[in-house]
């Protein structure tokens, strides 16, 4: 398929684009996120994602959440809408706080979101889109996030290895990421877990539907596992291409400043947030998941 020549429209746009990592991650210069932008501009950014599955926006300070909002929504999909609400804008459903943060003596902001290897809600029919983070306040030299590119990580597979999982499945299970997250769960619990939102299967191989290439779906090391094999083949499987996908030559690790704004496609890719003093610091980020409305194929 087709792709813009989106770093020559960006030059002349008078955009500033430097790459972070060599298959993943650029940092796009010059562009205020709460500004209106016209149709071309967003063609450039959306290009931008898809063939570098990050984009990094810097100094955005002053972006408002309804501005944030906005933004988001130029590129498609629906807002997830969270269940837990206490955890979002009050204003702004939209919009989860993750971190330890404290208003008004009511617990903010979900501290242990996002530290395992996932996909944004992958357990879903139609799985997340694009997801995009904004860095309110950020420890030092803490809490990174890291990002890999299973598009990359799949073209680098051997041939032997690529015909191995040619038509292989995934099952994505909100009950097996609850049963890691809560090992004293009773298997009625988790069959409460199931019924809420049953268990869902992707192919492990998914293409991009904007540029047509493969790459792995691995979905989340906590609740994901290769359907149709005996369950220590299927372990060992799943791990040895985890492994493989989040090697550094596949990913970026990003150190957070207040006022950065991270763009991710999740149709290819896996993140990883780490951990901080959670005693000492403060960490906050706004986080939008946009859903998909095609399933992976």
């Amino acid at each position: 398929m087709e792709q813009m020549d989106w770093r020559a429209a960006a030059v002349r746009r008078g955009i500033e684009v430097t790459d972070l990592a060599e298959q993943v991650g650029t940092r796009i210069d010059g562009i205020d996120l709460g500004a209106e932008h016209d149709a071309e501009m967003a063609a450039i950014i959306r290009a931008a994602c898809v063939e570098r599955t990050l984009l990094l926006f810097r100094g955005q300070t002053s972006l408002s959440p309804a501005g944030y909002l906005a933004f988001a929504q130029r590129f498609g999909g629906r807002p997830d809408l969270h269940s837990l609400r206490h955890y979002c804008l009050p204003d702004h459903h939209e919009i989860f706080v993750v971190g330890n943060v404290h208003e008004q003596e009511a617990k903010v902001g979900s501290p242990k979101v996002g530290l395992n290897w996932h996909t944004d809600h992958y357990h879903l029919p139609e799985p997340g889109l694009f997801t995009y983070l904004h860095a309110i306040q950020v420890p030092p030299e803490q809490g990174d996030t890291r990002y890999a590119n299973g598009i990359a990580a799949y073209e680098a597979l051997p041939d032997a290895k690529r015909a191995e999982i040619d038509g292989l499945k995934v099952l994505h299970s909100r009950a097996r990421l609850f049963k890691n997250l809560f090992p004293e769960a009773t298997e009625e619990e988790m069959e409460a877990e199931r019924r809420k939102i049953p268990d869902v299967v992707h192919p492990l191989v998914r293409t991009h539907p904007e540029i047509g290439k493969r790459g792995l779906y691995l979905g989340g090391e906590w609740g994901s596992c290769i359907d149709g094999l005996e369950a220590e083949r299927a372990q060992a499987l799943y791990d040895e291409l985890l492994h493989h996908m989040i090697q550094d030559r596949f990913s970026y690790q990003h150190r957070w400043d207040p006022g950065d704004v991270l763009m991710s496609d999740n149709r290819c890719s896996m993140h990883r947030a780490s951990e901080w003093d959670e005693d000492s610091y403060v960490r906050r980020l706004h986080r939008i998941i946009m859903i998909d409305n095609q399933a992976p194929f």
